[in-house]
């Protein structure tokens, strides 16, 4: 409820037009976009309220709005005119993990109005059978009415009687996960589910194939998120480096070509900062983008920050973020 009414009033016309007045010094030279998932508008229940998914008339609705705005570029395009000091403001989008939707319902909007992305493939989910802790674990949420457990001798007790405790019980437990590597966060899994069997996801992944179609297209660049999905703050340079060179080598045998692109998993600023960025640079890659929000100003081609795009977003809230307004927001929050 207090969500809704701020909303209301965030894309009202008298703050709107506050917001572009106080926001223009933090609006940068352009904005990358980060979406995850793109459903179908009878689908998006699939999504299970993560907050990844967006419907597909409100991404053909901003894809619309924001076509007829901005400038939409290529990532490589985008670099080239940060290097150039070019004063227009541009717009790239990208897309994280690696979702089935992003071929079967992303792409044909991007067509229709020809726009282009980049897409950052987790290597670890073109497998067959695939973990997805985030969704495995709010499925369990969802259908509990509690939930108890001992894990690191800290006990975890939850009541999930509604929404809000359901939601306040995931972001918890998301914390405890962003902590743990793969096989912590397996065994963690098999104590909150009570089942060694794992769900698999691979039916809302990419496949190898699929990914070549991608990018066999024109308007689709394929980046790496990684090999497994970590927060690499827990890890060291050595697993940070595999973790990156793996992903790559996967990608770079399946498609043929290099790939110059990265994307940090979660990429906050509990996951990623100045250690990951100097890894990161001397791993022959040209670009490398954070979950972090700050103007692109001064920039560092291996820690551009990005707007994220959930599924509450209208476009008027998207034209507010893109004022500034989002990054001036997040340097107090």
């Amino acid at each position: 409820m207090t969500k809704d009414f701020l909303r209301k009033i965030y894309i009202s016309k008298q703050i709107s037009y506050l917001i572009n007045l106080i926001s223009f010094p933090w609006k940068g030279k352009g904005a990358i976009l980060m979406y995850h998932r793109i459903l179908p508008d009878e689908k998006i229940g699939g999504d299970l309220d993560l907050g990844l998914a967006i419907s597909c008339s409100n991404f053909e609705n901003q894809i619309k709005m924001l076509k007829s705005k901005y400038k939409i570029y290529s990532m490589d395009e985008f670099i080239d005119n940060l290097k150039k000091e070019k004063n227009e403001f541009m717009l790239t989008i990208t897309f994280d993990d690696g979702y089935k939707d992003n071929l079967l319902y992303a792409l044909p909007i991007l067509e229709k109005f020809e726009v282009p992305a980049l897409i950052y493939i987790t290597t670890n989910f073109l497998k067959q059978n695939v973990d997805l802790w985030w969704y495995e674990l709010m499925e369990t949420i969802q259908n509990r009415s509690a939930i108890n457990f001992n894990y690191e001798k800290q006990n975890f007790d939850f009541i999930l009687k509604n929404q809000k405790q359901k939601f306040s019980a995931y972001n918890n437990l998301r914390k405890t996960f962003l902590k743990l590597r793969i096989d912590k966060q397996i065994e963690l899994l098999k104590i909150i589910t009570g089942t060694k069997k794992r769900k698999n996801y691979s039916k809302i992944c990419l496949n190898q194939k699929e990914v070549k179609a991608l990018d066999d297209h024109t308007l689709i660049t394929i980046g790496s998120h990684s090999h497994n999905h970590l927060n690499f703050k827990i890890l060291s340079n050595n697993e940070i480096q595999y973790e990156v060179n793996k992903s790559l080598e996967i990608l770079e045998d399946l498609l043929n070509h290099k790939i110059k692109h990265f994307c940090y998993p979660y990429g906050g600023k509990k996951q990623v900062s100045v250690r990951e960025y100097n890894i990161i640079e001397k791993l022959n890659l040209s670009s490398a983008v954070t979950g972090r929000a700050y103007p692109i100003k001064r920039y560092n081609l291996f820690s551009l920050p990005r707007i994220y795009v959930g599924k509450n977003i209208c476009n008027k809230a998207l034209i507010n973020h893109l004022s500034g307004f989002y990054n001036l927001a997040n340097k107090f929050l």
